[in-house]
């Protein structure tokens, strides 16, 4: 596993908007954008996610307005599953796998974050993944929510798939 000198010294993230901090091991990401996965009630015309053996189409991603609480402008999120955009992008070479954790203050909270498996070659400018609240948050926006980790591995071709840049998920 690469400490926070590694990764930033290998180019591994994209931090120009970055919010977010080194890490002991990885690195913090800062929480940018919010959106509530799904809402299909069977009777509407709404999408449907979809996972096909050549592609995947995704179920309904609504954005989630930013609230203030207090003198704190951020998301109130209550119990479901959210799509998260982080500040922070990547660029990951042929030997470099990575995978993104909630930090334990999300965790003590009742929110997870588990990300899939980030391939060799894959790039975006603005991370994401899924978050699940379990229990009603606030989170501010741009507050430090996820840790990266980047594992070595052999050598391995280059991701080119369907979520390459994230265009189709940041596309909706």
């Amino acid at each position: 596993m690469l400490n926070a000198k590694q990764i930033i010294d290998e180019g591994l993230l994209k931090l120009e908007q970055t919010k977010g901090k080194p890490a002991q091991v990885g690195y913090d990401l800062s929480l940018k954008a919010v959106s509530k996965v799904g809402g299909y009630d069977g009777l509407s015309d709404q999408r449907v996610g979809k996972v096909l053996k050549d592609k995947t189409e995704l179920t309904n991603y609504n954005p989630v307005s930013l609230s203030k609480l207090g003198d704190n402008e951020g998301w109130i999120l209550i119990k479901g599953v959210y799509d998260i955009t982080f500040n922070e992008g990547c660029k990951l070479p042929s030997n470099r796998v990575a995978f993104i954790k909630q930090r334990s203050s999300l965790y003590r909270n009742g929110t997870i974050i588990n990300s899939p498996v980030f391939d060799p070659g894959f790039e975006t400018e603005n991370m994401g993944t899924l978050m699940y609240v379990h229990e009603t948050i606030f989170i501010e926006k741009d507050a430090r929510v996820a840790q990266i980790y980047f594992h070595e591995c052999e050598p391995a071709e280059l991701y080119d798939g369907q979520w390459q840049g994230d265009k189709q998920r940041t596309s909706l």
